[in-house]
């Protein structure tokens, strides 16, 4: 679902991360979207100890409170909605700011969902 030159980005900002010790404000590489529930997942960075793992917000489509964190890789590919739709890649996603100032109110918790 991720095309592989997203996949060399999120782990190249999640290399940067690491080198850092510390998590950096990226800019959102990935987009993924529930097209039935409306939820969506900004992705930045991908573990270089776990390339299972991205960091990024989710957005759950009922309107609460936005999370960023951590999220399974393969949950996003291979999950699918309540309604049983597989997620989708917004192959037209382009970011115009950090992920860390896209939603003000978000939420840091050690694991984000990977089902809407």
């Amino acid at each position: 679902m991720i095309p592989i030159a997203q996949m060399e980005k999120l782990l190249e900002n999640g290399r940067a991360s690491a080198e850092r010790g510390r998590s950096l404000d990226h800019f959102p590489v990935v987009r993924i979207i529930s097209l039935d529930t409306g939820s969506e997942w900004l992705l930045s960075e991908r573990s270089p100890h776990n390339d299972m793992l991205a960091f990024g917000a989710f957005f759950p489509g009922d309107g609460s409170v936005p999370l960023m964190g951590w999220v399974s890789i393969p949950g996003l590919i291979y999950n699918r909605s309540r309604a049983g739709r597989l997620l989708d890649f917004d192959p037209d996603y382009r970011p115009s700011r950090p992920i860390g100032t896209i939603a003000p109110e978000v939420r840091f918790v050690g694991e984000i969902p990977s089902k809407p």
